[in-house]
């Protein structure tokens, strides 16, 4: 049997069918457990912060691609709730930092949580193989893709791809023990 060589546009078009379908499903599971308590939008905001604190009201509403007035809106009922604090910034008045509250993580991580085991579901009937295949799929993916670490690779030539891969998660836990030392 003879298969042809895949070209980067089949890959790219299996691609842009295989992540919306993804995408969907992880929403629709952040969508369940985070109701009735939080929206989606307000879970991102959330997930937004967890990753990385102190930002400010303009780059939360930048990564939700919404309106300042309207990321105002959800702020204030999320701080109405206790899940964020806002606070102006001492150095530049016009500008609201906004950090987690422990009630906003402890939500987030259950919400995240919760997510896991649905995804975790899905994945059991693949095999060990599969799992590796997905695996190393995800971290190549991952490594084109990180706006991060492509910023990060540039920025810094002389460090490993390796090293900048193993910063930590997405919620901010520590690098692998190897990588700890710098």
């Amino acid at each position: 049997m003879v298969t042809q060589a895949l070209t980067p546009a089949q890959c790219a078009a299996d691609l842009m069918t295989a992540v919306p379908a993804v995408t969907r499903f992880l929403r629709a599971g952040i969508r369940r457990h985070g109701k009735p308590h939080l929206s989606l939008s307000q879970l991102r905001v959330l997930y937004f912060l967890r990753r990385r604190s102190q930002s400010s009201l303009s780059e939360v509403a930048d990564y939700l691609d919404v309106t300042r007035p309207t990321m105002s809106a959800m702020v204030e009922r999320l701080v109405q709730r206790g899940l964020i604090h806002r606070v102006s910034d001492p150095k530049e008045r016009r500008r609201i930092i906004l950090t987690l509250t422990p009630e906003g993580t402890a939500e987030m991580e259950r919400v995240y949580d919760a997510t896991l085991l649905t995804v975790a579901d899905r994945l059991a009937g693949l095999t060990a193989a599969e799992l590796q295949q997905v695996q190393a799929g995800l971290a190549i993916l991952g490594g084109l893709f990180d706006e991060g670490v492509v910023d990060r690779l540039s920025t810094f030539p002389d460090v490993s791809r390796e090293r900048v891969l193993c910063e930590g998660d997405a919620f901010g836990d520590p690098p692998c023990p190897p990588c700890e030392g710098g």
